[in-house]
């Protein structure tokens, strides 16, 4: 019988478990802080007096909010988070108390939160599909969970299925399916579930160890095999292609002609290229030791990751124009522990990240606003 996984180990696998990479320039730059307090939630707001290294892109203000781990925007000014749920009784791990995770939408502009589900399980890994509609997200064990796609206009949840869900696993392909492969991925098996909960296999693969898998248009991406090969899976002609080996994570861009690539390419460097969708390197935009959260923002320009220095004493944030590959520094003291996620409108960034304070690990979100 698998044990539920408690607050503290859900932190920790979840901050190793995703995602890209990156290092880049030092910025040199000094910062004002403010702290205030807005319905209860201790917020620091820190204003950015240094100029970008390019000018296109400026940025207005970070609001630093303690104790709740944004996961995915509902619109443009409420997110949603997971939170501990201390109305319901917390279960002693080594001598210590621990409050399941639930899931809230918390709205950015009052500090107010509502709950979208709640209960005795951790719950985690939320994302919301394309259109807004639904919520995808996980009831999490040791290091995999159930999976539920939730209607958040009526609130009617469906399993998506007995298999299990690795954590960083599953996407939406479009505003109703989810695709993911399922644990372990030794199976191999990738399983597409629409809204209603029917699921039914995605695609036709002998490959196994399955991970990462992401579908853009016609063309499902993901890596497989001990050698991390990247290969394609084109859904219309039913067949696959390798574009590479030693893939770590792989990310289409919005419109599908580019990917980001993170590889591994020597222990302890990695890099992260911008190829076409055939993996034709275009660009390199980092090579150093690691890099989380990469993404793209929704008109497919740039690339937002946090990177982290060999000995983890250096965490910072940027964003790069894809066409220029030039950075602008965002932030000398985020690391991210989930994918960073843009708002619909491209003008703000949201990113979680975990610290240690006093005796357990603390969820930190962070809500960038650009212009």
């Amino acid at each position: 019988m698998k044990k539920k996984l408690g607050t503290r180990t859900w932190v920790l696998l979840s901050a190793a478990a995703l995602l890209l990479l990156l290092s880049a320039c030092s910025s040199g730059e000094t910062e004002s802080k403010e702290v205030i307090e807005k319905s209860g939630t201790r917020i620091t707001v820190m204003d950015n007096q240094a100029d970008s290294v390019y000018t296109r892109l400026k940025l207005e203000r970070i609001d630093k909010i303690e104790g709740v781990r944004g996961m995915d925007w509902a619109s443009e000014d409420s997110i949603v988070v997971s939170q501990e749920n201390k109305a319901i009784p917390a279960e002693i791990w080594d001598g210590q108390k621990h409050y399941p995770q639930n899931l809230y939408l918390y709205d950015l502009s009052s500090g107010q939160q509502k709950p979208l589900k709640e209960g005795k399980d951790n719950l985690g890994g939320a994302l919301l599909s394309p259109d807004k509609t639904y919520v995808f997200y996980k009831a999490g064990y040791e290091s995999s969970g159930i999976g539920y796609i939730m209607n958040l206009a009526t609130g009617d949840t469906v399993k998506t299925g007995e298999g299990e869900i690795a954590m960083g696993e599953g996407n939406w392909s479009d505003n109703t399916h989810v695709l993911y492969s399922e644990f372990p991925p030794a199976a191999g098996k990738v399983v597409s579930v629409d809204a209603d909960g029917k699921s039914e296999p995605a695609m036709l693969t002998e490959a196994k160890y399955v991970a990462n898998v992401v579908q853009s248009g016609t063309k499902i991406y993901f890596t497989a095999e001990e050698d991390s090969r990247l290969i394609t899976y084109d859904t219309q002609t039913k067949t696959s292609e390798v574009l590479g080996t030693g893939v770590m994570w792989v990310i289409p861009s919005p419109d599908g002609s580019r990917l980001a690539v993170q590889k591994r390419v020597a222990p302890g460097k990695v890099t992260l290229s911008v190829t076409d969708g055939a993996g034709n390197e275009l660009s390199t935009v980092y090579s150093g030791f690691q890099i989380f959260g990469t993404s793209w923002s929704p008109d497919g320009s740039k690339l937002a990751y946090s990177t982290s220095s060999e000995n983890g004493n250096e965490n910072r944030l940027f964003i790069t124009e894809v066409e220029t590959n030039e950075q602008t520094p965002i932030s000398d003291e985020m690391q991210a522990s989930d994918q960073l996620r843009w708002s619909p409108s491209g003008k703000k960034l949201l990113g979680s990240t975990t610290v240690w304070k006093g005796e357990a690990y603390q969820f930190i979100t962070y809500v960038i606003t650009l212009s």
